[in-house]
């Protein structure tokens, strides 16, 4: 969206640039966006519209997820103000203020990570804090809590009081099925995770699936290659190798791991997205999206027992962990990627609510009740957690 063109413009203007975010169901977004560009002050900006959902790049570098809001940046693509109101007479006191003051206030940019820490899974334990003290917990929080009750009984009372987010973390903590819209391909992948899908979703996702192995973000094909779609599609597609064992499933997943893998890999981590203009062109490892392409990669490990997948995992872990480890959305997902390449158990088939395990053609156990866990066979009572 931002053009070269743009930045020099605004240089040689001395204006700066303002994205107005929106989504689809904000009903008053049009009236204040065109009540906007009638500001006289706002010709002292180039504004862009922006759906938070579908350009999530720009939403988590120039806002804090508030619909509608502004995200004002300078010519050097530094944040440098966000207005979050829908009372025009404040955004137009506030465009002038930011805008007079554009060479005094400092640019914020995203810090890139120098270095990776060590995981501690005593954080892992916040997870359950976080439900006790009523905190809602979307899907993936769900899963680990249900986990953890499982190894713990003790806590088993928790799920009782666990407060879902959405109809996914409603549907693992309960079993209700959710009524979503798959117009996000997020929405279609997560789906599939959890053992939602027919052939109709499966035709769905594979459609929203480009020949390089990008993923489109929604049904509107405007963008695509972000890394927590490519993540989530790639898991989905194991999830249909196997429950169905063919091959083609695994090919795609190939697919969408080669894209990450040439686009999206960085030294610590891996970006967001790859770089698309002045402003992507700077090297961010969003947290969320690289919790779930550790827990992806891990799942390629267990398939593949390619050790590269392995070491690449860890990575995507650790810079989750680094940058997000104090966000409750971000803490479950390192958890659940740390027990799949600490803890994993090669199954023949699914064991209800064990994250550690992931499903296998073929294991090399004569017992058929028998799991692999850490090249052993073994009873899947005898498996015990460090946590």
């Amino acid at each position: 969206m931002i053009q070269k063109n743009m930045i020099n413009d605004a240089k040689f203007y001395d204006k700066l640039i303002a994205f107005f975010f929106e989504t689809e169901n904000c009903t008053n977004c049009e009236d204040l966006y065109n009540k906007i560009l009638k500001l006289t002050i706002s010709q002292k900006y180039y504004f862009l519209r922006a759906n938070a959902n579908e350009y999530l790049f720009y939403t988590v570098r120039f806002s804090r997820g508030v619909v509608p809001s502004i995200g004002i940046i300078n010519t050097s693509g530094e944040l440098i103000g966000i207005i979050e109101s829908e009372n025009i007479d404040y955004i137009q006191a506030k465009l002038r203020e930011i805008y007079d003051n554009r060479n005094k206030i400092k640019g914020f940019k995203i810090d890139k990570i120098t270095t990776t820490r060590e995981i501690n899974t005593a954080d892992f334990y916040e997870v359950v804090n976080y439900a006790l003290d009523g905190g809602q917990l979307d899907f993936r929080g769900a899963q680990f809590l249900r986990f953890y009750a499982k190894i713990h009984k003790e806590y088993e009372k928790v799920l009782e009081r666990a407060l879902p987010l959405d109809p996914f973390a409603e549907y693992v903590l309960t079993g209700k099925k959710p009524d979503v819209e798959h117009y996000y391909t997020s929405t279609l992948a997560i789906s599939t995770i959890l053992g939602l899908f027919n052939d109709d979703v499966i035709s769905k996702l594979l459609e929203r699936i480009n020949s390089d192995g990008s993923v489109y973000r929604s049904i509107r094909k405007e963008v695509n290659g972000l890394l927590i779609d490519q993540a989530l599609v790639g898991q989905a597609l194991l999830r249909v190798y196997k429950k169905t064992w063919d091959q083609k499933y695994l090919d795609l997943a190939m697919k969408v791991y080669t894209y990450i893998k040439d686009n999206l890999k960085g030294d610590l981590g891996f970006r967001d997205i790859k770089p698309l203009d002045e402003v992507t062109k700077e090297e961010f490892y969003e947290p969320i999206s690289n919790s779930e392409t550790a827990i992806f990669l891990s799942q390629l490990w267990s398939v593949n027992n390619d050790e590269t997948y392995l070491l690449e995992a860890k990575k995507a872990m650790e810079a989750s962990y680094t940058i997000g480890g104090n966000d409750i959305r971000v803490i479950p997902r390192v958890a659940i990627a740390y027990l799949k390449i600490n803890e994993l158990i090669k199954s023949r088939e699914e064991i209800k609510d064990d994250i550690r395990v992931e499903v296998m053609k073929e294991i090399s156990c004569e017992d058929k009740d028998a799991v692999v866990y850490k090249g052993k066979c073994v009873k899947i009572d005898e498996v015990q957690s460090e946590l």
